[in-house]
């Protein structure tokens, strides 16, 4: 037994446990550190918004599709990581037509860097920032406004609920809806499962869980506050949605 027991279930790095069978099958470059955090890193990102969009949480987009009310002739401003390869830029302009509009604003690019950068944002946690997509935007431009896999890398939800409000007409919706790496039901999901525990602790070495940004979806909810009518919270399968209303 080790002198020195974990206090807490798991976190700890099952690379440091390989063993004289594992380097018959990999080869000694199994102990480099380097290609653990590339492949570690390659296996948790690399497709997964995708593919879980387009396949495993397809049910979810066309309930966010609902739930934004999108009809022809529809101006959306599209905020997301990945949203043309899981499928809701062309899902949305087909809704919209030829009559209506798409904004796009891919986020991807700084969410990993800013992750992987460990950058700090107003609120403390890492991975977050300052949005100003609605900044040059015109009070009451777009119809609806849908926030697909990027909530997390608000770093003040309170501003920003306010910025994307104004920007939209009243009595349409907002719809906030992502897959998260982080939360107490994730936590309950991995710790529930031994072989899910040591598969998350060896592929997240290089980004550690304080690291992944979150919002609850009481926090948004709590910043959104009275400004939308009748706003609502679903998780399903590890996606977690808020939508409301605009006064």
């Amino acid at each position: 037994m080790t002198s020195d027991p974990k206090s807490s279930f798991g976190g700890g790095n099952p690379w440091d446990h390989i063993q004289p069978w594992d380097e018959e099958i990999f080869g000694k470059e199994v102990h480099d550190s380097t290609l653990q955090n590339k492949w570690g890193t390659a296996v948790s990102i690399a497709g997964g918004l995708p593919y879980i969009w387009r396949e495993l949480a397809r049910p979810i987009s066309e309930i966010v599709y609902g739930l934004l009310e999108l009809r022809a002739g529809d101006k959306v401003l599209l905020i997301g990581e990945g949203i043309a390869p899981a499928g809701w830029v062309e899902d949305m302009r087909e809704i919209v037509g030829p009559d209506g509009v798409v904004d796009e604003v891919e986020i991807i690019h700084e969410g990993r860097k800013a992750v992987l950068g460990k950058l700090p944002g107003r609120n403390g946690q890492t991975g977050c920032w300052r949005w100003d997509y609605a900044d040059s935007k015109a009070d009451e431009q777009y119809d609806c406004v849908a926030v697909l896999q990027a909530t997390q890398h608000c770093d003040d939800w309170e501003e920003a609920a306010r910025d994307l409000l104004r920007v939209m007409k009243p009595g349409r919706r907002i719809v906030l809806a992502e897959s998260v790496l982080k939360g107490p039901t994730l936590t309950a999901r991995i710790n529930s499962d031994v072989h899910l525990r040591q598969w998350f602790d060896k592929l997240f070495q290089q980004v550690s869980v304080e690291d992944i940004p979150y919002w609850s979806g009481e926090e948004v909810r709590e910043a959104f506050g009275d400004t939308v009518d009748s706003p609502q919270l679903l998780e399903w399968r590890g996606i977690e949605m808020f939508w409301g209303r605009k006064k």
